[in-house]
């Protein structure tokens, strides 16, 4: 009997240890997944709707994805990077076209219920009037810390947002690429500047955590991981993460490449560092366990993956729910604009002029009244037949909503920009079994990017002939031997030159590095600028000469002509061999 009762005591002293131990500080556990997208660029609709054919990942099966995570999840956050209102026809259509409706940006975040957003460049790029009734319609705060409004000296965006989930504080605070003013004419982002990204997010991480001391602090930056810009801290991802102490995870964007890594910060703490790429293909996947003791956090585990959302199929239900949007969004792409005689394929100008830059050049030099233009080809994957031109098709030749400038350049400035051009484009060849291309070392088939250049930055001249040789050295391989009208070319003379806003503002380095036009003389150099971005001016010059005659103008090649022949079907090859 007595060992009995020495039992009972034991029994319930434990029963009562266990219990005082829990109510004062027994550890607990709180879970918490955050599901990150960035750049997704419009991808809203299951379809490619310049192309007329399904289309892989985007908004409908994130859907699919959050119907079948979200009962799984307690406590889910979903955020996104940026750069959601430029990319697809959907969202040009209710950024221009339709501006008095909600956006449909707006309605499918709103509907897949986003608790928090960054700004992207790319959502700059629309106008005021477009992104302030963005962020107005959503139903979640849009961040941009280092956005500053130029009266109030304060975020013209949310700065941060606080989220507690059972008793656990999460601070999210949003960053944007600061090298906005190398691409945008300062009329889309009037009244405001950008500072650098280390510089505010040391201020800002300082502040939330003597104010809100948040269990987590998150970094969601519409910026890449690693920088390649010599002008601008554009991509600070991983100096971010190893410079900044006190951040638990950046989430990147921008760049359109996957990561999902650690760093070190300055204490020697791991920093996860981690982006989707971009048209949500795939997401950051982040699990985050805190443990707790009481009210008060001890520690957290920290896992994450990229998901890859192509294995999920389109909602139907939110199909069904936007497919009414998806009917207005087609009807505007299915106006006929004009016809054209000929066939046209992007990947031809990566080699010599062709006919499908000559569509741009052309449309370029009217519509700007210019003596040259300078553009590149936005989209490699452009391939358009003989017959009816659509709105849907003019896509393929300005995919980004950019404008279009007109600069006053010398000759020796134009000839000193292709120089720059070509030598980010092309090797300098020894033999006909050399590349062309300037590909990455190493470079594999399977590899997403393979040039050292991106093909955008490829930009070629029309309005005046001329050769790059490229058994010649870099820096003396253009030759310019005259006006294409039969004009001759003086390199100290003064030209009119069309070029688009993006080039118009220091990006690439072409008039910068190339030209050597010192990135605050630029603006200085405008002559003038359209009011409307270059697919709507596409379509305006196409109404007044309907007829379009693209063809190969012959007023510039790669020399020795044999060896570009030769090395051509080589580098288209291993460029698309994937």
């Amino acid at each position: 009997m007595k060992r009995n009762t020495q039992r009972l005591i034991t029994a319930v002293a434990a029963v009562m240890m266990m219990w005082m131990m829990d109510g004062c500080g027994t550890a607990n556990r709180v879970d918490v997944r955050i599901l990150h997208t960035s750049d997704v660029h419009g991808n809203v609709f299951p379809s490619d709707m310049i192309r007329r054919q399904d289309s892989r990942g985007g908004l409908s099966c994130l859907s699919s994805a959050l119907k079948e995570l979200r009962p799984q999840t307690k406590h889910l956050l979903l955020i996104d990077g940026g750069d959601i209102l430029q990319g697809q026809p959907a969202a040009y259509y209710y950024n221009y076209v339709d501006t008095a409706d909600v956006h449909v940006m707006t309605r499918a975040m709103n509907y897949l219920k986003y608790d928090v957003a960054a700004m992207g460049n790319h959502d700059l790029e629309t106008g005021h009037g477009v992104y302030d009734k963005f962020v107005r319609e959503c139903n979640f705060p849009v961040l941009a810390a280092n956005a500053i409004d130029d009266k109030t000296g304060k975020p013209y965006f949310h700065s941060y947002q606080i989220f507690e989930r059972e008793g656990v504080r999460i601070a999210v605070l949003g960053l944007i690429t600061p090298a906005i003013p190398e691409w945008l004419p300062k009329a889309l982002y009037e009244g405001m500047h950008f500072e650098d990204i280390i510089e505010s997010a040391e201020k800002w991480v300082q502040v939330l955590r003597q104010t809100e001391k948040p269990d987590l602090m998150v970094a969601l930056i519409h910026s890449g991981v690693d920088n390649n810009n010599p002008r601008y801290r554009e991509n600070a991802g991983r100096e971010l993460a190893r410079q900044v102490s006190g951040i638990d995870m950046v989430l990147c964007g921008h760049d359109h490449r996957q990561y999902n890594l650690w760093e070190k910060n300055p204490q020697g703490d791991s920093v996860l560092v981690i982006d989707p790429a971009n048209a949500a293909h795939v997401v950051s996947d982040i699990h985050v366990t805190f443990h707790l003791k009481g009210n008060r956090v001890v520690g957290k585990d920290i896992k994450a993956e990229l998901l890859n959302l192509n294995r999920y199929r389109p909602d139907a239900d939110f199909v069904k729910a936007f497919a009414l949007q998806q009917e207005r969004v087609a009807a505007f792409l299915d106006k006929k604009v004009g016809t054209m005689d000929a066939a046209v394929k992007a990947t031809d100008a990566l080699f010599g002029p062709s006919a499908y830059m000559d569509v741009i050049h052309r449309s370029q030099l009217a519509t700007i009244d210019a003596d040259i233009s300078l553009a590149a080809p936005l989209m490699l994957t452009a391939k358009l037949p003989e017959g009816e031109l659509h709105v849907r098709d003019l896509f393929q030749f300005f995919p980004f909503s950019n404008m279009l400038y007109l600069l006053d350049l010398t000759g020796e400035e134009v000839r000193d920009y292709l120089e720059y051009s070509y030598a980010q484009w092309a090797g300098e060849m020894k033999s006909a079994h050399d590349h062309l291309l300037r590909f990455v070392p190493n470079a594999k088939p399977t590899d997403k990017y393979k040039t050292v250049t991106p093909t955008y930055n490829y930009s070629s001249a029309q309005g005046i002939n001329y050769t790059v040789d490229l058994r010649l050295p870099v820096g003396q391989r253009v030759h310019i031997s005259g006006m294409s009208d039969g004009k001759p070319f003086d390199l100290q003379a003064h030209y009119r030159v069309a070029v688009n806003s993006y080039r118009a503002g220091g990006a690439g380095g072409h008039l910068t590095d190339g030209a050597g036009i010192p990135a605050d003389e630029l603006p200085k150099r405008i002559l003038k600028m359209t009011y409307f971005d270059q697919l709507f001016s596409l379509m305006r010059w196409i109404e007044q000469y309907p007829e379009v005659a693209p063809r190969n103008p012959d007023n510039w090649c790669f020399l020795p002509a044999e060896w570009v022949s030769q090395a051509k079907a080589r580098d288209l090859d291993f460029l698309f061999s994937y």
